[in-house]
């Protein structure tokens, strides 16, 4: 870790840019908080097996670990352009087909990530920050099985929440400490996808844990203004952020759907450029 520089702070610790045999590379640290807990070392290796054999173009490459008897960390590709929640605070509100586009890289990332076999990685903690920008301008999901690896089912008090804004996009299920699965990360999804057409969230004055609140126990929705969202968005962001579990579509399903909304927007594009020439 020498010549290390702090580039991030997340949920489970801090994120510096380190060069590893001559590359630049992400050198993420696990805070010692969570890193004693024999429990959690041990699931921790358990994960850097499973995470070794993934291979997407829309996750972040994991590339090895450091061995350093009190802490954990480990490397993964450094993406210089930054998060999604940088992107947003820099720029504010994304065009309809720019939103589209990348919230079609997200799904596609937790496709993959839900349809491992012979075990599906559940994300917990899908949030704007934990979504990278390649230099190609793509989105790349990042920090999947961190929770999993902090929570060990909160058998030491720790809360998967951290100081990063999670509760944010926490589904209701979550927040109230019941059984979940797959869906827990549609539902944060939705809510990505809201931002990126907002530009940020809607109720950002109002603190995280208070949304996360009214969101489990009053079912509490962000609002969908018909003149900044597409009905065809707005359609599937209902079904993502339904409060039964049960109803929300897979990722899969919403891949389908949003290459059909792509292509619609496309075509509007060009049509109003066709127009626009015959005006002329």
């Amino acid at each position: 870790m020498k010549e290390a520089t702090l580039i991030g702070e997340g949920a489970y610790g801090e994120v510096y840019l380190v060069k590893w045999r001559g590359t630049e590379v992400a050198a993420k640290t696990i805070r010692a908080s969570i890193a004693s807990n024999p429990m959690v070392k041990n699931a921790f290796m358990k994960e850097l097996a499973l995470w070794k054999k993934l291979r997407h173009p829309n996750i972040v490459q994991f590339l090895g670990v450091l061995k350093q008897s009190d802490r954990l960390i480990f490397l993964t590709e450094y993406l210089r352009n930054g998060s999604l929640y940088d992107q947003l605070r820099k720029k504010g509100k994304l065009d309809p087909l720019t939103a589209v586009a990348y919230a079609l890289d997200i799904a596609r990332g937790m496709n993959y990530l839900h349809q491992l076999k012979p075990h599906s990685i559940i994300h917990r903690d899908l949030t704007p920050r934990n979504v990278l920008q390649d230099e190609a301008g793509h989105l790349k999901v990042t920090d999947f099985g961190l929770s999993k690896i902090a929570q060990q089912k909160d058998s030491y008090g720790y809360k998967m929440t951290g100081g990063t804004g999670s509760y944010r996009y926490m589904a209701p299920e979550v927040y109230r400490r019941e059984s979940y699965g797959k869906s827990v990360d549609v539902f944060s999804f939705a809510l990505i996808v809201h931002e990126m057409f907002l530009g940020g969230p809607s109720n950002r004055e109002e603190a995280a844990e208070k949304v996360a609140d009214k969101t489990a126990y009053e079912d509490y929705r962000p609002h969908l203004a018909s003149y900044i969202f597409p009905e065809q968005i707005k359609t599937l962001l209902r079904e993502c952020w339904h409060k039964n579990p049960d109803r929300r579509p897979s990722f899969q399903e919403i891949i389908d759907r949003l290459e059909k909304i792509h292509a619609t927007l496309q075509e509007k594009i060009v049509l109003g450029t066709c127009c626009s020439c015959m005006i002329l």
